[in-house]
């Protein structure tokens, strides 16, 4: 019986390629196995590199707000993208849902009691943050087995890290099996600045999994819904994706 993983991508920060990594990692995953993609964002901008979170906003189909909301099961809300890949959809309701939780209570384990319902039906189950440290997102942690940090490669979004990594210490009083795995550089440019960046975070014992150069086939990959392998299957920024899940595999099984 499958016992799925899961793996949350939160980050502090903007713009670091936070919903292109947990894109490319769930197809990359579900080249050989089962995978649930979970949009946790408001933005759905994950929802977005699977199908158009304007045509799922203008149905009225179910996200994800539904669930954290009105009790709706992942079974209700979860669409099929691929033989091997189901999606949970987001939508700008989920805006709403700190201020709509404020009086409920165990309100951190709703998105847990959901993913719960649904573990044995996948492998792995991803889930994309918001780009701030909200319910939703601790809802996220607390619901993960695992949580890899996403980062850019720059001051700011060190700065933002370490911010991040408060929130995590903090979610694993409530759940302590949270393990942290280690973080992607992304947007990484051949630079003096990036190489200090680079060491400050290794002195500082952060496992590093995977470096994403900076390149326009990211981008464009995104437009037309794809991984980078399924758009440029021979580029240099295929393979690294391709290692940086490879060596998450590799993690999880330490």
């Amino acid at each position: 019986m499958r016992n799925a993983k899961v793996i949350s991508f939160p980050m502090q920060k903007g713009g670091v390629g936070k919903t292109t990594t947990s894109k490319n990692v769930a197809e990359i995953l579900g080249k050989d196995f089962k995978v649930l993609a979970i949009d946790n964002d408001q933005n759905a901008d994950f929802t977005d590199t699977f199908t158009s979170k304007r045509l799922i906003e203008n149905s009225g189909a179910l996200t994800l707000y539904d669930i954290y909301i009105k009790n709706a099961s992942i079974s209700d809300v979860k669409m099929q993208i691929t033989e091997n890949i189901d999606l949970v959809p987001s939508s700008i309701m989920l805006a709403n849902v700190d201020i709509e939780l404020t009086a409920k209570m165990s309100r951190e384990y709703i998105l847990k009691k959901a993913i719960d319902k649904v573990r044995s039906d996948y492998d792995y189950i991803i889930i994309d943050c918001s780009p701030s440290l909200s319910m939703t997102t601790i809802n996220a942690l607390v619901a993960s087995d695992y949580t890899v940090f996403v980062t850019q490669s720059e001051y700011f979004s060190k700065q933002g890290l370490r911010q991040l990594q408060k929130t995590v210490d903090m979610v694993k009083e409530i759940n302590p099996e949270l393990k942290e795995l280690g973080l992607i550089l992304t947007m990484v440019d051949n630079t003096n600045h990036v190489k200090e960046v680079t060491e400050d975070l290794e002195e500082n014992h952060y496992n590093i999994l995977g470096r994403i150069d900076r390149s326009t086939v990211v981008r464009d990959s995104i437009m037309t819904k794809q991984a980078v392998f399924q758009s440029y299957p021979l580029h240099k920024t295929s393979t690294e994706y391709q290692e940086f899940v490879d060596n998450i595999l590799k993690k999880i099984e330490e």
